[in-house]
């Protein structure tokens, strides 16, 4: 299904209720709360593999984003879904950790020895390999609670990418794509859930040299870079501090660190002032309980205990729809409610804050917070009796 985030119109290969066929397509209006992202979408009683229309980048691009959502569309078919990771907290946002100095580093490190991997061969390629996956061990040494979300994403979204470049991109182009994928997730400022689409596709190609039917082994168990280590006939050792060092010390760890401490300090700044809009301040918290979603990972920032703040990200559930547009909307850690600076009028069903509007359903109210005086929340109206 192609759909346009502005119109809702849309054309899906399937027939569909109310569409009209078109050649050897059917075309039909989504409704004006239906999320609209490049994720799997139920319509009709179909799972269909959902891409937001126009579709961006050029050939390779487009095809690789058509088959990494087709994928996802037969994901559960394939027994690629993680008992009780429901598409919310770590799934959507990843570990915290990554995003701060200390992940930051060690996962740069590794993107770097995966990258010299990738462009060198024989035994050079065996030993960038060696450093990538000893420098992903570290960082599990010293950030456990990285591992279990991130086995998690590396095997939806890595494998999801990686098979997205095997069927959408010449063999000949294939490392150049994921070349390209990986300076994307290295310059992303959300690292927590990016970085999926470039270490994924990079373990993949190693693999693919080696042995060109690993995808047949995997389970949603599986480490994809464990299978490459052992691929390469790689044992993997934790090193010490100072090992690890030295090894990321070959991968420009010196220039890494030093960018990291001044990203690091922007980013207190930058949610100093966060918490002064979204937790201290006056705010309109709105209750996710049978809510959809849809919004760009690339524009995200953790808040610590807070939650995420989210730039880009369109929400529905039974008071109405927000959608924020280049503003600041957190969503807390359980995905139990969002909140946005309180807007300067609460009259009216259509209300506008900074980068956001939120629309009303009919009957909901804004009403003083119980939680926080001096806050505003959404109530609906009381049920009718019998």
């Amino acid at each position: 299904m192609l759909a346009d985030p502005q119109t809702h119109e849309a054309i899906a290969n399937v027939p569909v209720l109310d569409a009209k066929r078109d050649g050897s397509y059917y075309r039909f209006t989504l409704a004006a709360d239906a999320p609209i992202g490049n994720a799997p979408f139920e319509y009709d009683g179909i799972r269909f593999a959902q891409i937001k229309w126009p579709l961006k980048g050029g050939t390779d691009k487009q095809a690789v984003t058509l088959m990494h959502e087709s994928f996802h569309r037969i994901q559960p078919k394939l027994g690629f879904v993680v008992k009780g990771a429901r598409e919310e907290g770590w799934m959507i946002s990843g570990d915290p950790a990554l995003d701060t100095e200390t992940g930051r580093i060690w996962l740069r490190g590794e993107i770097h020895a995966l990258r010299r991997a990738l462009t060198s061969s024989g035994i050079a390629r065996k030993e960038a390999l060696s450093d990538a996956l000893e420098l992903r061990s570290y960082r599990y040494a010293i950030l456990p609670s990285t591992v279990a979300p991130e086995h998690v994403l590396d095997v939806m979204e890595g494998l999801a990418e990686s098979t997205g470049i095997d069927v959408g991109v010449p063999h000949a182009c294939r490392i150049a794509y994921t070349l390209r994928d990986m300076r994307i997730a290295e310059a992303a400022s959300n690292y927590a859930r990016e970085f999926f689409f470039a270490i994924g596709p990079a373990y993949a190609e190693l693999l693919d040299a080696v042995e060109p039917n690993w995808r047949r082994m995997v389970v949603p168990k599986t480490s994809i870079a464990s299978l490459a280590a052992r691929g390469f006939g790689i044992k993997v050792v934790t090193p010490s501090a100072s090992a690890a060092q030295a090894i990321l010390a070959r991968y420009g760890g010196a220039a890494i660190e030093r960018e990291e401490a001044v990203r690091e300090r922007r980013r207190v700044a930058r949610e100093a002032e966060y918490r002064a809009e979204l937790v201290t301040g006056p705010t309109l918290r709105l209750p996710m309980k049978d809510f959809r979603i849809s919004f760009n990972a690339k524009y995200t920032q953790r808040l610590g205990r807070y939650g995420t703040v989210y730039h880009h990200v369109i929400v529905s559930a039974p008071w109405g729809r927000i959608k924020v547009s280049h503003g600041d909307a957190m969503i807390d850690g359980n995905f139990s409610s969002l909140t946005v600076a309180a807007p300067a009028t609460l009259a009216g069903s259509t209300l506008h804050g900074n980068g956001w509007v939120l629309e009303l359903s009919p009957g909901e109210k804004i009403v003083p917070d119980s939680k926080k005086p001096g806050s505003y929340t959404v109530a609906s109206p009381p049920l009718p009796r019998d």
